[in-house]
């Protein structure tokens, strides 16, 4: 153990120096940016580092692409945690970037020698094998899904997380610059694809499709390698099943690609294998498969159900309440906590001031339980189907009842949003796909034709059908006015959809100046304010009216500093309890509104939108 530490230091010293030689390197006589030079540099000192921690550190093999794959991870790991360890003292706590420096210098190389060792270079009895087929077959997955979507449209969520978070980066404050319902583990998860953007020289739309790819290509060769070593699959199959998780990571998402109930079944995968295996696994894969999923399971709360229901799965297959104390729940536990105490120390205004106001008001986005179980119809028929099929089939398979106890995890978690939308429904379908394909994989040719006949209807009843690639209809209509759109460097919207202002400033490249994605503050305190007795509720009243005025109030000071060169109105905003919500009359309310909108002249005017340009009057001599 203390050679291992003294060779890790030395070799790290290595590659260190090898990183700023090469990047001096790079940037003096090539004359690279210091981004790209630097960077250079960091893929050499990979490439010793990788060289000498596995022939000197921990005498392992140099030939083996899994563990190089877990090594590339774990340095790009530690890389983001020293950025955000500095960000952290540095700026956000002003302790002094000397103390940051000292703080990297002894958390990430701890962090780097322990994963080290206990994941990236175990024993060879530990080893998760894959070959260079499947290797092969990942990157040619990963490499048609970036064919498939490079230089699309990217749906209007992932375009606002883009947005804000660039808007982070450059120093905007979450929760107070930035007014958002949803926690911040999306913006972390945005900071690399925009890093990709920037390195390479890419849109920030392809920057995050690269992403996605790269996720895609390291949860297949990962999920790979635990089919072959640990459920002991032959190539067809583990060819056949890696094909089928590709199809269920990409096609229910075709028109919603970075959601976060995409990214959850992209880092669950590898996870979810190792819950399928007979045997228990070491502790440390179980760590690790349990640690890339918490940062998919973290993204919303209502995704905890997954491993619930996989706990709860394994306890009534084993009969046992061990499976609750695993490894990979205790890990979930322990990143869980952790999560939540970071937030509430880097952004205690999330927890303070978005939480009780989200619970006052963002039940406007809601729909009634009936509509949303009935939207839900087609798919729960396809669940049904898969049922029987597995019934006939294959009984007693643990890894298809795994599976389909997650199709039951993924339609509770639908229901639970109560919302309606679309991609709500990508865990149920993802999971019910790899069910059908484990199927498939499982049973003899004659049974396969049964099957394949049976279950023609599937894809209908689910619903895939109707998910073409995205497609914005309010940016469509938008669009089609007659106004010169590569002019505008600025665009606000008053609006409660997120696919008006956010996704239009985000195609043509203008700044989107309102700290809000949408007014979401507002329709949920109107419609509770117009349904109470505000004498005999006067506190509940007097608090949404503060809600209220101060999404108002916000709104002006944003198009005050800001002056946006374009400004939206939205005259069909849904989730009003009452259709033809007026959003000047509305603005109106505040006196000082109307000098500020006197700035602006109508420019344009359609079925759904106005379109006001900024026209201020010159000042009079």
């Amino acid at each position: 153990m203390v050679g291992q530490l003294i060779r890790f230091g030395g070799v790290g010293g290595i590659a260190t120096l090898v990183h700023v030689l090469m990047a001096m390197a790079l940037q003096g006589p090539l004359a690279l940016p210091p981004l790209q030079a630097n960077f250079g540099g960091f893929c050499a000192a990979l490439l010793i580092s990788y060289i000498g921690h596995a022939r000197i550190t921990f005498d392992a093999d140099l030939r083996h692409a899994p563990q190089f794959v877990r090594f590339v991870t774990i340095a790009l790991i530690g890389l983001a945690t020293s950025s955000t360890t500095v960000w952290l003292i540095d700026t956000r706590l002003g302790a002094g970037f000397g103390i940051a420096m000292a703080a990297v210098a002894v958390l990430v190389p701890l962090m780097t020698f322990v994963t080290l060792r206990l994941w990236v270079f175990t024993g060879r009895a530990n080893r998760e094998q894959i070959d260079v087929q499947d290797l092969a077959l990942s990157a040619a997955l990963a490499l048609g899904m970036l064919a498939l979507f490079w230089g699309r449209m990217i749906n209007h969520d992932t375009a606002w997380y883009l947005l804000a978070t660039r808007k982070w980066l450059a120093g905007a404050q979450l929760y107070v610059d930035l007014i958002e319902v949803n926690p911040p583990l999306n913006f972390y998860l945005t900071v690399p694809p925009l890093a990709l953007a920037d390195l390479l020289g890419l849109s920030d739309s392809n920057g995050q499709y690269l992403w996605l790819a790269l996720l895609i290509f390291v949860s297949l060769s990962w999920s790979g390698s635990i089919l072959k070593a640990e459920l002991g699959m032959t190539a067809r199959p583990r060819a056949f099943l890696m094909i089928g998780m590709a199809a269920a990571m990409i096609l229910p998402a075709l028109n919603n690609m970075g959601q976060r109930d995409q990214m959850l079944v992209i880092l669950m995968m590898p996870w979810v294998l190792g819950q399928i295996a007979p045997q228990p696994q070491a502790r440390g894969p179980q760590i690790a498969r349990a640690a890339f999923a918490a940062f998919g399971i973290c993204l919303k709360p209502h995704f905890i159900l997954f491993p619930f229901t996989a706990t709860l799965f394994e306890i009534v297959r084993q009969r046992s309440l061990r499976p609750i104390l695993s490894a990979g729940n205790i890990t979930f536990l322990v990143l869980g906590s952790a999560y939540v105490a970071i937030v509430a120390l880097l952004h205690p205004a999330y927890l303070q001031e978005i939480v009780p106001i989200a619970r006052e008001v963002y039940g406007a986005y809601g729909a009634p339980l009936v509509y949303v179980a009935f939207n839900f119809r087609n798919e729960a028929l396809a669940l049904l189907v898969v049922v029987l099929v597995a019934r006939l089939t294959v009984r007693t398979n643990p890894a298809v009842g795994l599976l389909i106890a997650l199709c039951f995890a993924g339609a509770a978690s639908y229901l639970l949003q109560g919302t309606g939308f679309g991609y709500h429904k990508i865990p149920f379908l993802a999971f019910l796909l790899i069910a059908y394909a484990w199927i498939l994989a499982s049973v003899s040719y004659k049974t396969l034709v049964t099957i394949a006949v049976c279950a023609l209807p599937l894809i209908p009843m689910a619903g895939l059908y109707k998910r073409g690639f995205y497609n914005n209809r309010a940016l469509t209509e938008i669009t089609k006015v007659d106004l010169s759109w590569s002019e505008f460097d600025s665009i606000m919207a008053l609006t409660t959809h997120l696919d008006v202002g956010p996704a239009a400033a985000f195609e043509i490249g203008a700044d989107w100046v309102s700290r809000y994605p949408v007014s979401w503050l507002v329709p949920g305190a109107v419609n509770r304010l117009r349904d109470l007795d505000c004498k005999t509720e006067a506190a509940v009243c007097a608090k949404l009216t503060e809600i209220v005025a101060r999404n108002r109030s916000d709104n002006i000071e944003d198009v005050t500093l800001n002056h946006p060169e374009l400004l939206i109105i939205d005259k069909q905003s849904r989730f009003f309890d009452r259709p033809g919500f007026d959003w000047l009359a509305f603005m109106a309310e505040d006196p000082a509104w109307e000098a500020i909108f006197a700035t602006y002249r109508l420019a344009a005017s359609g079925d759904r939108f106005d379109f006001y340009l900024y026209a201020p009057q010159p000042a009079m001599n």
